[in-house]
């Protein structure tokens, strides 16, 4: 997959770093980003650039607890996870800054002189972190998005299928487009019983099992070819999706799951063409 197929992505990243930074204002009918920046030459300006890191550092941290603080069911992150980064921080530092930090912050460290903690209960900060935190997680994945919504063929369906079918083709979609093998794999699934429900068994002349369905397409020579082993890995993968998810996520990999989602689209090219 190429990087940055997407022009906007890189763009769009420049400008939220900006915005992370404060380091933008309105002027007049549009907005100027990184309008605060200088290029200094000063003894000052690489630690300053440092001190940056480091409050990225810190406000990336609270964006992700309260993230997962309302998503998650495990533990938010702690703040002695920035240890190590910071370590590496510090020794970029001039050694005088470095010592001046280390004085400074020696009482916290030890115990002695705790700051008050930063409350993160207010609204408005709330809001501001997750903000900034799904505005990041949406951006990482542009490129891949358009990488891969290029890489599909235009669907070239015969007949129209069912409302049902139609919402849920779209949701797989999403799913692969963002990422979310699981869902991806659930929703196709999904789209293959519902798709055999109103192709191969309208009448619902079988207990409309998934597999029992599949046979009669194939008897009625709905599905040819390839086209039955797709079906059955459709079925396979989100009966595992469902069922095992540890095991979905260990067996398949991004690349069997877009192999499930073209079979997917397989299957529903030969179920509605129109009679031969």
């Amino acid at each position: 997959m190429s990087d940055h197929l997407s022009k906007r992505a890189e763009l769009l990243n420049t400008i939220l770093r900006y915005i992370n930074d404060g380091n933008y204002e309105k002027a007049g009918e549009a907005w100027s980003f990184g309008v605060g920046s200088r290029a200094s030459s000063g003894d000052g300006s690489n630690d300053e650039a440092v001190f940056q890191k480091m409050r990225h550092l810190v406000y990336d941290h609270v964006a992700r607890t309260v993230a997962i603080q309302r998503t998650s069911l495990s533990s938010p992150p702690t703040i002695d996870s920035l240890a190590t980064e910071f370590r590496k921080l510090m020794d970029e530092l001039k050694p005088q800054t470095r010592e001046a930090l280390g004085q400074a912050l020696g009482p916290i460290a030890t115990g002695s002189n705790p700051p008050a903690p930063a409350p993160i209960s207010e609204s408005n900060d709330q809001l501001d972190a997750l903000d900034r935190y799904y505005s990041e997680e949406v951006l990482e994945k542009l490129d891949g998005i358009v990488a891969r919504a290029s890489a599909l063929d235009r669907m070239g369906l015969e007949k129209v299928p069912n409302k049902r079918v139609q919402f849920l083709f779209e949701e797989a979609h999403r799913c692969y487009l963002y990422g979310f093998h699981l869902a991806c794999a659930v929703f196709c699934r999904a789209i293959l019983e519902g798709a055999l429900k109103e192709v191969a068994d309208p009448e619902s002349e079988t207990s409309q099992s998934i597999h029992e369905m599949i046979g009669v397409a194939v008897e009625k020579r709905l599905l040819t070819d390839i086209r039955p082993r797709c079906a059955r890995e459709v079925a396979k993968a989100g009966n595992r999706a469902i069922h095992d998810p540890e095991m979905f996520d260990r067996d398949y990999s991004a690349e069997k799951v877009e192999e499930i989602l073209t079979d997917t689209r397989k299957v529903l090219e030969e179920l509605y063409r129109l009679p031969s």
